[in-house]
């Protein structure tokens, strides 16, 4: 395979995570039905499968994933930093206590969702 379909695919590959991500997210806060979330998980699981794999990686794309990896680590620390303070504010605005456990819910998804927006900023911008 060459550098460029190598490359081609591995675009491809990130494309298809952020949609899958997206998918999963408005399926979960939709509450939308139980397939939809497994196909989205499916084709998350095949696209970071994808993703992982080392020989698919030259220096422009490593430098994408170290973008990806460094947003999706600060994604992690201000979810978990910030998460339950918003939970407790609204539920204080609302009068309910929903007893939900945010940062833990929406740690991985929104981690995964850093990673392709730190890897698509990246991508875009050029660098």
């Amino acid at each position: 395979m060459t550098a460029e379909k190598r490359t081609t695919l591995y675009l491809v590959m990130a494309y298809a995570g952020t949609a899958a991500i997206v998918l999963y997210l408005a399926a979960t806060t939709l509450d939308w039905p139980d397939f939809v979330r497994g196909f989205s998980i499916g084709l998350l699981l095949v696209s970071l499968g994808m993703l992982m794999r080392r020989k698919l990686r030259d220096e422009y794309i490593q430098s994408l994933w170290t973008a990806g990896t460094s947003v999706a680590f600060v994604t992690l620390v201000i979810v978990f930093l910030f998460a339950p303070w918003l939970e407790g504010f609204f539920d204080g605005l609302t009068g309910l206590d929903r007893k939900m456990d945010t940062p833990a819910s929406l740690a991985p998804a929104l981690a995964i969702l850093g990673f392709f927006a730190g890897f698509h900023l990246k991508r875009l911008r050029g660098y």
